[in-house]
């Protein structure tokens, strides 16, 4: 069954936090190529851009494609248009962060154009590839699973399943999310693109009740185990006919991003960094354990090689310095991934792969002139990210608004059920079991968790964590919730971290005051404010910018049947 979708409701599709990356990377041709749908003052809005955005709608929103519908995706790709040339005229181009982000939009058109030109035999879209992914995006699925970090943990999970362990018990040892850890792994009812593409793609031809191999996806390793499936039983050969050149787009697009991940799969196992003593020592840093330097001390150490790896062209040796420098040029939401030693293992690898890659496009002569298109279209999204950026930072929401919502949903805003608890966190367990057995002996559990938890602040706290939520306290949460007060749970292994947790007595639910549900109101009413402060905005652009649409330029979509 498909949806319409009104023009609104596509304006909040498109503009709306998500939004549509138009046009990042190699695209497939569409039909018209690159003519002029839509000129917004001195831009314009193409029908390779439209195609794909309505591609995207279709396949993955469920999307009526109507002409209706064809002409709400192209309002919506002028107002995003509108933003762009706002800020362009606004002199966005002379910021430091517009600076950056067009140097890491050069590096990632040349990846981009590396990818397609490795890859090109396996980027073709067939008659098969297209039939698949309609059945798909008409399935839905019932599944758990199991994550790893690494594929040897996923095996050994794995092997334990075989040998008679269930979900439940093992999914409770594994996740850090304590809903999933509750759940034994389960995800309930999901359908097309809710998950990982691999991670579907397995679950789409995995036998009922099978355990899977370990399945690699963007973030780890999965073990997945499918329970039910369903197709919708009622499609028909005019059904795809309706939709092929959207899949067909689809596919391609989906084609490239798993081929691009794939990629840097193989380049970095043909790099294969060993990283030295100075990475242990910069986590260490980066967690607060260890001391500050002096300036010669830190300048020393930071010259000491962090990581080795094969390449000529890198060099084989990058210092801690050489990943601060290269690090300064990655995004800040890749930044704010970086939480533990393994994300800044993967990070740092990730960037190997980048500079790798573009050294292989290099030498390859696929710079120059054919990547400036990429890189124009990349930094259009980038302008456009920014520009949403900048309107929410201006807005306000008056307090009586805030207050009237909380008065509204008092059930909304409650103080959950919490516990007080104390923690020690330390590097071994062979540590923590030797604190336990002071504990129990009685020895003072703030003086222990002053002298050894490698928490930060725990000197000064005691370990003292003060009250806590169920959820806040992860994998925790359940044992120690559990538990009655004046125990101690653990010690338990969390991210390769041993902990100990005293818990005290409970606090009962109850009503929060304004002054508590504040930030979680203004949050509620923070998305429907901003898309006002949106819609607002793109009116008073269109007073600055003359905007001409030409839908005679749609005829190719309309008429498209592939």
């Amino acid at each position: 069954m498909t949806r319409r979708l009104g023009p609104v409701l596509l304006l909040a599709a498109l503009l709306g936090a998500g939004g549509i990356a138009v046009g990042c990377g190699a695209e497939a041709a569409s039909p018209g190529g690159s003519a002029v749908v839509a000129r917004v003052g001195e831009g314009a809005v193409t029908l390779n851009e439209v195609s794909e955005a309505f591609a995207d709608l279709v396949v993955r929103g469920g999307l009526d494609a109507s002409p209706e519908a064809l002409d709400a995706v192209v309002q919506s790709l002028v107002h995003r248009r509108l933003l762009i040339e706002g800020a362009y005229a606004d002199g966005i181009e002379q910021t430091d962060d517009y600076r950056a982000a067009l140097a890491l939009a050069e590096t990632k058109a040349l990846l981009d154009r590396y990818t397609a030109h490795a890859l090109r035999d396996e980027l073709q879209v067939t008659e098969a590839d297209e039939r698949e992914a309609f059945v798909m995006m008409n399935t839905t699925y019932d599944a758990r699973h199991l994550y790893a970090r690494d594929r040897e943990t996923a095996e050994r999970l794995r092997q334990r399943l075989l040998a008679g362990e269930t979900f439940e018990a093992l999914a409770a040892e594994t996740f850090a999310d304590s809903a999933l850890a509750a759940s034994g792994g389960r995800l309930g009812a999901f359908g097309h693109d809710e998950m990982d593409p691999a991670f579907e793609a397995a679950a789409f031809r995995l036998p009922i009740g099978e355990v899977s191999e370990p399945v690699r996806t963007a973030t780890g390793y999965s073990v997945i185990r499918v329970d039910a499936r369903a197709s919708n039983p009622l499609l028909t050969e005019d059904d795809f006919a309706r939709k092929r050149h959207q899949i067909r787009r689809y596919v391609a697009k989906r084609k490239r991003t798993e081929g691009r991940f794939r990629l840097s799969r193989e380049v970095r196992d043909d790099l294969a960094p060993r990283f030295t003593d100075a990475f242990d020592r910069l986590v260490a840093f980066a967690t607060g354990v260890a001391p500050n330097l002096d300036a010669e001390a830190l300048a020393e150490w930071r010259r000491q090689p962090l990581v080795r790896f094969d390449s000529d062209a890198l060099g084989g040796v990058w210092t801690v310095a050489d990943v601060e420098d290269r690090a300064a040029s990655m995004t800040e939401r890749q930044r704010a991934a970086v939480q533990d030693a393994a994300t800044l293992r993967d990070f740092i690898e990730g960037l190997l792969v980048r500079e790798e890659l573009a050294a292989r496009a290099e030498a390859e002569g696929l710079g120059g002139p054919a990547i400036r298109e990429s890189v124009q279209r990349q930094m259009d999204e980038w302008v456009f990210s920014e520009a949403k950026r900048r309107l929410r930072l201006d807005v306000a929401i008056p307090d009586d608004s805030l207050r009237a919502h909380f008065s509204a949903h008092p059930d909304a805003y409650v103080v959950p059920e919490r516990v007080r608890a104390r923690e020690i966190l330390v590097a071994t367990r062979a540590e923590a079991d030797a604190l336990r057995r002071q504990l129990a002996d009685g020895a003072d559990f703030e003086a222990l968790a002053h002298g050894h938890s490698l928490r930060p602040g725990a000197a000064t706290a005691g370990g003292d964590l003060g009250a806590v939520t169920r959820a806040q306290l992860g994998r925790l949460g359940g044992a120690v919730f559990d538990a009655t007060p004046g125990s101690l749970v653990g010690p338990v292994e969390v991210a390769g971290r041993y902990v100990l947790v005293e818990r005290g007595e409970t606090l009962p639910p109850r009503p929060m005051t304004f002054a508590e549900a504040r930030p979680l109101v203004r949050e509620a009413l923070d998305a429907p404010f901003a898309q006002r402060r949106l819609a607002a905005a793109v009116v008073g652009l269109r007073d600055r910018f003359p905007v001409r649409v030409d839908r005679d330029a749609l005829a190719p979509l309309l008429s498209a049947r592939l």
